[in-house]
This record gives C-alpha cells, structure tokens and sequence, in this order.
C-alpha cells in the first residue's frame, strides 16, 4: 500500500517515487487514488491533497506504460523464438522489428502493437506444419539421402500436408 502523508513533495522526493515503481503495484496505486478520491473534501482538506492526486494519476499512467512496453518486448521475444525455428535468428529478429515498425506506423498506440503481436504468434502456433520448417536446402538433403528427386519428395509432402488438413477440415 502507497502511505499517504499530510507532507509536501520535493522534486527529489518525486524522483525517489519513480525509481521505486518498480516496487509499487498498480493495485497498490488505485487503492491510494480511491482513498484520496474518498477522502478529499471530507477529512482531507486544502491544495496538497489535489497535487498528491494529481501523481498519482501520473504514477499510474506511468507504471501502465511500463508494463504495457515489458508485455511488448515479451511477445517480441517469444515471436522471435518461434520465426528462429523457420528463418534464423538473425531474419527473426528482422522480421519482428519489420513487423513492429508497420503495426506502429498504423498510429493505433502500443495496445494495438501488443495485439497485433498476440496475432501474429497465433497464427504462427496454428498455422505451423511440418513443412513450413523444411527449407530447399533441407529437401534436396533429404532427397538425395533417400534417393529420389526433390520435386517428387516436395509434391509428395505438400499433398501429405493437404489431405491432414482436409482431414482436420471435415
């Protein structure tokens, strides 16, 4: 719980608040808001209380930032882990920051980058075969491994793939 005193702030004050956030709770933030809502104008009187509110509307705003960019860069990682499997950790990465740069040039605020990154790992979950992780390299390995041409092998797990899904379909 945030402890409300009848002191003022210093700027430096307000500084030790900041870095300390990491402490707080946004549960702990809204309890204070209500407490002051509740209590200004009826046990709590004068100007000090309306700023003491006033930061913590902004301490709030903060913390939902800062929690909303930690979600981001945890989906950020995640769907990198997932497109390392298909591309390599290097295309992973570019194609992420590719995909992050289009989803904020939308203009739509970091709530939609976050659920267009939710997306994206869906589809990426869902959507996932068995040939999607084999690569040209990979066929012509395999190919010439089992002794057959890699257009057979290629048309062979392609037609494998779809008679699964038509499967899954029906």
């Amino acid at each position: 719980m945030i402890t409300i005193e009848n002191s003022r702030t210093n700027p430096l004050t307000g500084l030790g608040i900041l870095k300390d956030l990491e402490s707080f709770n946004i549960n702990d933030i809204d309890e204070a808001i209500q407490e002051l809502e509740d209590k200004i104008g009826k046990s709590y009187f004068g100007n000090v209380w309306e700023e003491k509110l006033q930061v913590l509307y902004s301490l709030k705003k903060f913390a939902e930032k800062k929690r909303l960019a930690k979600e981001i860069y945890t989906l950020k990682e995640k769907l990198v882990e997932r497109l390392t499997v298909l591309h390599g950790k290097h295309k992973a990465w570019a194609d992420v920051a590719n995909l992050v740069n289009e989803l904020q040039a939308e203009g739509n605020g970091r709530e939609f980058v976050r659920d267009g990154l939710k997306i994206e790992i869906e589809r990426l979950e869902n959507g996932l075969t068995a040939f999607d992780l084999l690569s040209a390299d990979d066929i012509h390995a395999l190919s010439s491994e089992i002794g057959t041409d890699p257009e057979t092998l290629y048309s062979g797990v392609a037609e494998i793939i779809a008679k699964r899904k038509s499967e899954v379909i029906e």
